[in-house]
């Protein structure tokens, strides 16, 4: 629902960070509340989930975090909170590396994830994790492209097209969009 929230950090506490964007506190559940300073101006990546007894927001400094969360929930056995305690370790690439060469060893010291978890992880996400390449954007139009592009199922690769060809662009998001699938299509 939300892209991204844009305002500054008010309030950090165990596992969340309480974003007031224009007099209204989002919390925001984030890997490490710690990394926010009180009263910095911050622009956070977010993703809303929903299930049967709360709404909650998980948010992240970068766009790369908020994709390789994404990329874990969608994991069977992986909720938010372990992805959030996956993404607190700060090893992305080596993350990465173990997914793509099959370590389940490696992905056993992530807090919360057992051997059986781990083979779980590398038979759903194998091939599906891209590096980014270059500077990560900081277009919010883009950002909110991205995520509406996920919406649809298109996965890290064709969305690493997206980014590389509208990177420097100043278009709106529905212009993304529809400038997107047409480049997804050819």
């Amino acid at each position: 629902m939300f892209a991204y929230l844009k305002g500054y950090s008010s309030y950090c506490g165990k596992d969340f960070v309480v974003i007031d964007v224009n007099g209204v506190g989002y919390k925001v559940y984030t890997a490490n509340p710690y990394e926010f300073k009180k009263e910095e101006s911050v622009q956070v990546f977010t993703h809303q989930v929903v299930s049967e007894n709360e709404i909650s927001l998980y948010g992240f400094k970068t766009i790369e975090e908020h994709d390789l969360f994404l990329n874990l929930i969608s994991a069977r056995g992986i909720g938010p909170k372990t992805a959030c305690a996956i993404l607190a370790m700060k090893d992305m690439n080596g993350l990465r590396n173990a997914i793509e060469n099959g370590d389940a060893k490696y992905l056993c010291k992530f807090p919360k994830i057992g051997p059986k978890t781990a083979q779980q992880i590398i038979l759903d996400l194998k091939g599906k994790l891209v590096a980014p390449e270059g500077p990560l954007f900081t277009n919010p139009s883009l950002a909110e492209a991205i995520e509406a592009l996920e919406a649809l199922g298109y996965g890290d690769k064709e969305l690493a097209k997206i980014r590389s060809a509208f990177k420097e662009s100043t278009a709106s998001v529905d212009e993304i969009i529809k400038k997107g699938l047409q480049l997804l299509v050819k």
